[in-house]
């Protein structure tokens, strides 16, 4: 008798621990998904070339957006 409650106990302790250990992973993965999500940048096409580019690499004059010196000018 004492065998077998030695083994619930244990299956328990076991089973709680695989709990906790599903959860720290599932928030940690939450989190890197929300950071990820952050990283996506606007996308802008050149007014010249018609090519898309990151908009904070992109060059601005006026409300048109270029990919170089050239083409802004």
């Amino acid at each position: 008798m004492n065998l077998i409650r030695l083994l619930v106990i244990a299956a328990i302790i076991w089973l709680c621990y695989r709990i906790y250990q599903n959860w720290l992973e599932t928030k940690s993965s939450a989190a890197h998904k929300k950071q990820h999500d952050n990283s996506i940048e606007d996308m802008v096409q050149c007014a010249k070339c018609g090519v898309h580019i990151p908009q904070q690499e992109a060059l601005k004059s006026g409300d048109k957006f270029y990919c170089s010196e050239a083409h802004k000018q």
